[in-house]
């Protein structure tokens, strides 16, 4: 209407047909721009839910608990599960899996079209915690299982649940991929100007030689992930294709991601002993752990220290069954407000929490100590985290900043995982049919695995 408008202002309307014409190329001129916009970088990203029940939820390739849970297809029991119910049901809980389409959409697939045996499977009956203050119970698994596995490739959410599907208690996004296309990338510092100090650009190619595709431009997509964070999930369609090698490498940011900082820890593993970043253990009703004085990183400069990536690994000392006897702990986190503002919206995150900022990590502002401060309820191990605000700002790769509170830095290192997908002509459903993971090294050189 607003184009429209302009039009009248300068000539009178004379016809119908004039006026479909104008409301014809505003259309027109508008769908352009959507594409100009959305059209190289779309980021559709899986949404982890849990009920706030269960904590510690851990989900990886088994043996590789730094990477994001992503699986070959026809890989029987390659998957870890494990969390915690603070409920303490002992009740084995059910599990199946929903197939999606590259944006994380349900597929329209019938679950006979897509699942190996049966429809659903039970996990194993949870074992009770032994000697401590929280009481929960604990359920670890691998999956897939034979009686119950995913048949084709492609974006799954496992779902595990009581009675009815529908009213699940997780949902866990999962990639199963074939192999069918080579991989290559490099990570350097990206070509954005506005971005040189700060971020990293991740440049991708595939090699489809042996691939038939229709449409490569449409029926072919990037999704990038960085270090195991769903949240930072950017989706790339294809700039080019030369002699069977597809290019998805971009100047402008599109594949561009924040470099962050190295990640916070505290090591809680033997109370009530202090660790190097711990000051004293308090017992309350839980073990309450102050960590020390922290500030904001974001003026200072790079210094690199080896982290990672936001892990979390549990542990107690002197025991071998730490999944079930290390205790929950409030971290008392303390961080001082430099500004005397108190007027920033503060959370803690990290693989413990799958980096999402929910109330119960939140740091409030205190006015009487100057400085953002809260009680942060995790298990007993080591852990790395960041503290984060929310970010809403068009473009961002990520729903928070760091800019403040950490930092960041084109030289930090850093995992990706990247992964291919393919819309095959006359399939309803988007296979995922390459990945590989990339690191980078604290000089920005690159590992592959």
């Amino acid at each position: 209407m607003f184009f429209v408008q302009r039009y009248k202002l300068g000539s009178e309307l004379r016809s119908f047909s004039e006026l479909y014409f104008v409301i014809k190329h505003c259309y027109f001129f508008f769908i352009f721009f959507l594409f100009l916009v959305y059209g190289k970088c779309q980021s559709f990203r899986p949404e982890i839910i849990a009920i706030d029940d269960f904590k510690s939820i851990e989900i990886y390739p088994i043996g590789d608990p730094q990477s994001a849970p992503i699986i070959s297809l026809n890989s029987i029991k390659s998957l870890h599960v494990s969390f915690d119910d603070f409920s303490s049901n002992t009740q084995p809980l059910n599990y199946t899996w929903i197939h999606c389409d590259r944006n994380w959409k349900q597929s329209p697939l019938m679950s006979s079209e897509y699942l190996n045996g049966f429809l659903e499977g039970q996990l194993p009956i949870a074992e009770l915690c032994f000697n401590t203050y929280q009481p929960y119970s604990h359920v670890i698994t691998s999956l897939p299982e034979l009686n119950c596995t995913p048949r084709i490739s492609g974006n799954y959410y496992l779902i595990i649940y009581e009675q009815d599907p529908e009213d699940f208690l997780l949902r866990y996004p999962v990639i199963i991929v074939e192999q069918l296309a080579e991989i290559q990338g490099s990570i350097h510092r990206t070509m954005n100007m506005d971005q040189r100090g700060t971020h990293q650009e991740i440049d991708i190619t595939a090699d489809l030689t042996n691939i038939s595709v229709q449409n490569p431009f449409n029926d072919i997509q990037l999704s990038i992930i960085q270090n195991r964070n769903w949240t930072s999930l950017r989706s790339l369609s294809p700039r080019f294709l030369r002699n069977g090698i597809i290019d998805f490498n971009y100047n402008n940011g599109e594949n561009s991601f924040a470099g962050g900082n190295i990640f916070r820890f505290a090591d809680s593993k033997n109370i009530p002993i202090p660790s190097l970043r711990i000051r004293k253990f308090e017992l309350k009703e839980l073990w309450v752990a102050n960590v020390m004085e922290e500030k904001p990183r974001g003026i200072d400069p790079f210094l690199f220290q080896d982290d990672s990536r936001g892990g979390y690994v549990i542990r107690k000392q002197n025991s071998n069954q730490p999944e079930t006897e290390a205790d929950y702990i409030l971290l008392d986190i303390f961080l001082k407000d430099i500004e005397n503002l108190g007027n920033r919206k503060l959370y803690v995150i990290g693989d413990f929490n799958q980096y999402r900022m929910k109330e119960n990590y939140r740091l409030f502002y205190d006015s009487n100590e100057k400085a953002y401060r809260g009680l942060i309820k995790v298990k007993q191990g080591y852990l790395e985290y960041v503290i984060a605000e929310p970010s809403y700002e068009f473009g961002e790769n990520m729903n928070w900043d760091l800019s403040w509170t950490e930092g960041n830095h084109w030289q930090c290192p850093n995992y990706y995982d990247a992964i291919i997908y393919m819309k095959e002509w006359g399939k309803r459903y988007d296979r995922a049919i390459a990945n590989k993971k990339f690191y980078t090294n604290g000089n920005l050189g690159l590992s592959l695995d």
